[in-house]
């Protein structure tokens, strides 16, 4: 183990000859990610505390912004490619910073059906901004990358995305909801002003906290901005990936139809088809979990808290694991990590009164917080082990002038099943895990077919499909495949 570690941190010092342009796209998805990952968090509370949406309807509409972040991005991942990577942030980035500083404002001006339409607007504003960000980010970090630096490159990417994530939650989130006592703590003793001391120590509580979330996602938008201007587009770190002049003249709409006729393009397609069931998985954490923890629980539960320690684990787990989980194919990388990801769900889909005969639980409360910390480390080390290299294949198979079009279609998958998940999400809140639950579950007054537990049995019988999937059509997707794809499915993604 030590020296598959030290052989890990020593691939780092390949990173000393990236471009400044490297890192400032690093920069860019850091600041993106921090308002990204806060506002994710609380998104469906906040549409339904500030905004006077009901369970179903918030749901909805986390779905329908999920769903619209997908369907912008079939049409801008090639349009990126064309108008080039400046362009592409800076449209991206300015829509975003619109739609977050008007969600953070709208509440305090508008009310009823007004707001709850202005909040509709912004949100498909927003996610038209975050399609943009996605392929341009990956096409960003292909062409400031060399062929040497490159898996290295995407490692320190989800590395720092993932602390994006940490900070993101454990700061951003409950530091505006619900303040920083030990913060507080210390700087009394520079003696400021008891008012001060409120202020930093209290947060702003539920209400007026989400709005300060989206405004802090306003000021991270301008921070990339400042990022984008000091890029060089130009900067080929591997120059025979330099486009040719006769690709600049292609039109979105020929690049896109090009993709759809790839062999290799439509394997990968199918191949991440066979991941939606656990792909719910992945989209409960922001949809369901926020209610989830605050009505099994307590209103004010530490959300950025629990939120954190998901992609704390990956920290370590990149740091600490990824060397030894690399030696493995990717088939069977994605069968065992969808596997364990699903099998989280089991822990949650018991009946309570199960846990409850654990000799170190003595309580309801102490029963749910065993539940959710359990489901957070099992689905964790599931991700640790599947994901970090599925975005680098598709940026490394693309072609160079095609990059933002893969990855944009290759999100077909993730068009699915997130809409699904919060279309479905609202429904299910709304029947088993709805506000006034938890006095129920205290006084045992509920049956098992009508508790949260219920709802994540529905939840796990899908989740489970995507690794039986996977298992059923493993050969066809092993046979008689593309050179492109047959390198991720039999070789992995080797270093």
């Amino acid at each position: 183990m030590f020296n598959a570690v030290t052989r890990y941190f020593s691939e780092f010092r390949i990173l000393k000859s990236a471009s400044k342009d490297f890192w400032l796209t690093n920069a860019i998805q850091f600041f993106d990610g921090l308002a990204y990952f806060s506002m994710i968090t609380v998104l469906a509370l906040y549409l339904t505390t500030n905004c006077g949406f009901n369970d179903m309807d918030s749901g909805v509409w986390v779905g329908i912004y999920t769903l619209y972040i997908t369907a912008f991005m079939f049409a801008v991942g090639s349009i990126c490619d064309v108008i080039g990577i400046k362009k592409s942030f800076y449209i991206g980035i300015g829509l975003l910073a619109v739609a977050r500083l008007g969600m953070g404002l709208s509440p305090e001006w508008l009310r009823g059906a007004n707001l709850q339409l202005t909040a509709k607007g912004f949100i498909i504003i927003m996610a038209l901004g975050t399609a943009f960000m996605s392929p341009v980010t990956m096409t960003s970090l292909r062409r400031f990358t060399s062929a040497t630096t490159r898996a290295t490159g995407f490692n320190v990417y989800y590395l720092l995305m993932n602390v994006g994530a940490i900070l993101a939650n454990a700061l951003v989130v409950d530091g505006f909801r619900n303040g920083f006592p030990a913060i507080a703590k210390r700087l009394g003793a520079l003696h400021l002003p008891q008012g001060a001391l409120d202020f930093i120590g209290n947060g702003f509580g539920e209400v007026k906290g989400n709005l300060a979330i989206f405004d802090f996602g306003f000021v991270m938008a301008i921070g990339a901005l400042i990022c984008v201007i000091l890029l060089r587009e130009t900067n080929y770190a591997e120059p025979s990936e330099r486009l040719e002049e006769a690709h600049d003249a292609k039109r979105p709409l020929s690049i896109f139809m090009e993709v759809w006729k790839e062999k290799a393009f439509q394997k990968l397609l199918l191949f991440l088809a066979l991941t939606i069931g656990v792909r719910l998985v992945f989209t409960h954490q922001f949809l369901v979990m926020p209610k989830y923890y605050t009505r099994v629980l307590y209103s004010d539960f530490e959300l950025g808290l629990a939120n954190s320690i998901n992609p704390c684990i990956i920290v370590i787990g990149l740091i600490v694991l990824i060397p030894v989980i690399n030696r493995f194919t990717t088939v069977r990388l994605i069968i065992i990590g969808m596997a364990v990801s699903a099998a989280s769900l089991v822990i949650m889909a018991v009946p309570l009164h199960w846990i409850l005969t654990i000799p170190f639980i003595h309580n309801v409360t102490q029963a749910y917080l065993f539940i959710i910390l359990s489901q957070i480390l099992v689905f964790a080390f599931g991700e640790l082990i599947f994901m970090p290299r599925f975005t680098e294949y598709i940026a490394s198979v693309s072609p160079p002038d095609k990059v933002s079009s893969y990855m944009a279609l290759s999100a077909l998958p993730t068009f699915i099943s997130k809409p699904i998940n919060g279309f479905v999400s609202g429904i299910l809140i709304s029947r088993y895990c709805y506000d006034g639950i938890r006095p129920k579950i205290e006084t045992g007054n509920i049956s098992y077919n009508q508790s949260p537990e219920f709802m994540w049995m529905i939840y796990l019988i899908l989740a489970v499909m995507s690794p039986i999937a996977v298992i059923a059509l493993k050969n066809f997707l092993t046979q008689q495949k593309p050179e492109a794809v047959a390198a991720t499915i039999e070789e992995g993604s080797a270093s």
